[in-house]
């Protein structure tokens, strides 16, 4: 093997740039370590997460614990339903500027100061390798298939392997270390503090953390025992098990020589009295076999069935490192080992920050080194939240969703408590900003205050989850009921105007201004395209399920009217759908969220063929956002903009949204950030957010390519780009209930496509190009289409599995402008 080798600094480490073929099918390897946490690799279960920098001589994991926040103010909300009248005759009598204010000033008088709480990091293990020369054919890796990160170098004649993986059953981290040479694993081991470094205030200064902390060495354990969290006390035990060596107690640590291999099991504790929780977890670690393959075979196996429940192939080159195809998009598209790379990057992140009986993953997933994280590492509601979990139903990672779907239930009780408050409505008022430990409004600024539609937005996953898996008892016992809340609100928020039709107001087109508003940054609006997009969804989506069900046919007559009331959407001057359907509010383009196109995406209800005027309004909508050029997008942006070009049919447009954000917001370690990294320096580099909502939009983004659906039409690749002219995936979910396997060639103008249904169904297809030829393993399943000859008609019962082979004539979507 060639090597080409680069010396980093003083460090008289010698790393292999481009490393050896790795032993994982799906992964990423990269070829030095990393000095920061941003850049280091991730590993998790959901719960726990793991950030490993990968250093040889001085090893640094970051833990974090879902469960720990800090700094969070819960004040009782004052009443306030009175106020809203009066706000509303402010904005009736054209007082935007007087009305905008209202509602905060007014709940401030009356001593609220609720405050969002702030993730924070668990602590740090440390491990020391005593090796007496460079190293030499490193590589720092992570097995997406089962989560094991590895890292991996040789010293003198030995080669040397530590791996971790955070075990998803047993509920611990596990690592090992080893060497190819008998009685050659030496070093040090303690838990640590998490590095004070990262304990910056919001500008960028040095500060305290407020914690105390001890570290405590007992026998074959090392304690970390912490305070001040807001649930109490939080850390981690660490058990420490050798093979042929010795083990002593060392400084606060735990000293390790002369052994085959060092297992290091970690167990965590958190918002739990320290004297409760680390007798537990010694008896835990203790139970625990001391076998690193037993312990890890039984988290890969779990870990696993969730990765490949769906897997795509857009190529077979697997092996670049990181850094050359980072180095490559700079000044190339991206390729389709990046694409591939970072569709299974965002699928291994959801699978390992998100289960069921745990919580929702925050701005960072379960992933933070901050003391004081960018806007707390809270729940976005108003888009984040929602990007993270796009890819989950149709990427068939059901387990992960069940997180959401527990979260918000969960916290009923609150959300009806501030629409009682705040509005004196019914139902259920869920914040746009919240953190996990309270789902009562904290922050009352009037982008905040006025946004009421993200319970809305929230309840279209729940149906979803009828439409993707056909789980009538889910439908039942969760979407329905939530759905209900939702529309509850809006049958007493809603009011009629003069000419009989709905109005929405005070509402919120997420955190843009009007145009003619913007020297007084007015942020409480009037009839926000997105809050009637999202109030019609919430009553067709549930008129539909009790409709199946037979149930609520009093509510159904109430919110079939709600539906004949709305208004009609508007188009502008320019042809663009507007984003406040009331006169007194003119489009501001100059913005990088994209709310008002809601009907084409993420929601369904606007589609080519069921409204092709406001679909090509929508279209005309995202082309006038492009104005405000790069410097003004995000890494969430551009994955929103990706998605949306997807549903519009437009490969060339989405692949260039993908390809801005591969050059520009992401990081090393494939990490997606708020702001762009390319060509700003080290400074702003520093200071950059980690999210992780466009690294979970990406996948999100190549489903909406390859195969999009609603309840009733599944479009077969319909944003195809030239780049992917060929390619297979298997095990997607679709709107339609029918679980989609496909094989395409467009060389050859040729798709081979497995349908398997989830539940009973009747739905259209729709190809890329002209159907030349289809044979079908059930022909009496398929039959010509009202739409054309691009389409055809599909009846399925449950369980039928369709098989179809398809011929193209003209693929025109190939060069679509």
């Amino acid at each position: 093997m060639v090597k080409n080798m680069v010396l980093l600094g003083t460090l008289g480490i010698a790393f292999l740039a481009q490393g050896a073929e790795p032993a994982y099918r799906r992964g990423m390897t990269m070829t030095k370590p990393s000095e920061r946490w941003q850049d280091a690799l991730p590993a998790g279960n959901g719960q726990v997460g793991a950030l490993v920098y990968g250093s040889v001589d001085a090893e640094r994991i970051l833990f974090n614990h879902n469960e720990l926040w800090v700094g969070g103010r819960n004040d009782d909300l004052p009443d306030m339903s009175g106020e809203l009248d009066v706000v509303r005759k402010l904005m009736l009598a054209g007082k935007y500027s007087e009305a905008n204010g209202y509602y905060s000033s007014t709940i401030r008088k009356q001593g609220f100061k609720g405050s969002n709480a702030r993730c924070h990091p668990a602590f740090d293990m440390l491990v020391t390798t005593d090796t007496e020369t460079k190293a030499e054919d490193y590589a720092r890796t992570v097995d997406f298939e089962t989560g094991e990160i590895e890292v991996a170098w040789s010293a003198g004649d030995s080669r040397f392997s530590r791996k971790l993986f955070v075990s998803i059953p047993d509920d611990v981290s596990v690592m090992s270390i080893t060497a190819d040479k008998s009685g050659n694993v030496n070093g040090r081991v303690t838990l640590d503090i998490h590095d004070l470094k990262d304990s910056l205030d919001r500008r960028g200064r040095p500060t305290k953390p407020g914690f105390t902390y001890k570290t405590i060495v007992d026998g074959d354990f090392v304690e970390f025992r912490a305070d001040g969290s807001d649930g109490g006390e939080f850390g981690g035990v660490l058990r420490v098990l050798n093979t042929n060596g010795k083990v002593d107690a060392s400084d606060g640590g735990i000293q390790f020589s002369g052994a085959d291999e060092v297992v290091l099991m970690i167990g965590f504790f958190a918002n739990e009295p320290s004297n409760t929780a680390v007798p537990r977890l010694k008896k835990q670690l203790g139970a625990l076999s001391g076998s690193y393959q037993e312990l890890f075979s039984r988290h890969a196996k779990m870990h696993r069935a969730k990765f490949n429940a769906m897997e795509l192939t857009l190529t077979s080159n697997l092996d670049t490192s990181n850094e050359q195809l980072l180095l490559d998009v700079r000044e190339n598209p991206a390729s389709r080992e990046l694409v591939q790379k970072l569709f299974d990057y965002g699928r291994y992140l959801l699978v390992s920050g998100s289960r069921g009986g745990s919580i929702p993953m925050g701005l960072q997933g379960i992933w933070n080194g901050d003391y004081y994280p960018a806007w707390n590492g809270l729940y976005g509601i108003n888009e984040n939240l929602q990007m993270a979990y796009w890819q989950a139903l149709p990427g068939n990672i059901e387990d992960s969703m069940m997180a959401f779907y527990d979260y918000f239930d969960a916290h009923l009780d609150e959300f009806r408590y501030n629409a009682k408050q705040l509005w004196g409505c019914r139902g259920i008022y869920i914040p746009p900003f919240m953190s996990p430990d309270s789902g009562v409004l904290h922050h009352t600024s009037p982008h905040v205050i006025h946004w009421t539609d993200a319970a809305g937005w929230l309840a279209s996953f729940y149906y979803d989850y009828y439409l993707f898996t056909g789980d009538e008892e889910f439908l039942r016992t969760r979407a329905v009921p939530f759905m209900k809340e939702v529309a509850l609100f809006y049958e007493d928020y809603i009011v009629k105007g003069e000419d009989g039709k709905n109005m929405l107001f005070p509402s919120q087109s997420p955190e843009n201004v009007a145009s003619n508003m913007m020297r007084d940054r007015v942020k409480v609006q009037m009839n926000s395209t997105i809050a009637f997009a999202i109030s019609k969804e919430v009553f067709t989506n549930l008129i539909e399920a009790c409709e199946l069900l037979d149930i609520e046919q009093d509510g159904v007559k109430r919110w079939k009217q709600m539906l004949a009331d709305m208004p009609e959407y508007q188009v502008n001057e320019d042809g663009a759908i507007c984003e406040w359907m009331h006169p007194d509010f003119k489009d501001n383009y100059e913005h990088r969220h994209q709310s008002h196109v809601y009907p084409v995406f993420p929601g369904t209800e606007v589609t080519e063929e069921s409204n092709p005027e406001i679909y090509e309004a929508c279209r005309v909508a995202i082309e006038k956002r492009l104005v405000i050029g790069l410097q003004s997008q995000t890494g969430w942006s551009m994955a929103h903009m990706a998605n949306v070009y997807a549903r519009l049919g437009d490969g060339k447009r989405a692949m260039d949204a993908l390809n801005i954000l591969a050059s520009n917001f992401v990081g090393e370690n494939l990490f997606t950030y708020h702001d762009g990294l390319r060509d700003v320096g080290v400074k702003t580099r520093a200071v950059a957010p980690f999210q992780i909502d466009s690294n979970c939009g990406i996948p999100a983004a190549v489903i909406e390519m390859l195969c999009g659906s609603t309840a009733n039409m599944l479009r077969i690749l319909p944003a195809l780009p030239t780049e992917w002219s060929t390619g297979e995936f298997d095990g997607m979910l679709t709107r339609t209930g029918a679980r989609v396997s496909m094989r395409w060639d467009m060389e050859t103008k040729s798709i081979e496509l497995t349908l398997t249904a989830m539940r009973d169904n009747e739905f259209d297809l729709k190809f890329p190009g002209e159907v030349s030829q289809l044979t079908a393993s059930s022909p009496e399943a398929v039959s010509d289409s009202t739409y054309g000859n691009r389409y055809r008609s599909v009846n399925l019962k449950k369980g039928d599995e369709l098989k179809l082979s398809v011929e193209l004539g003209d693929v025109s979507f190939v060069n679509h402008p």
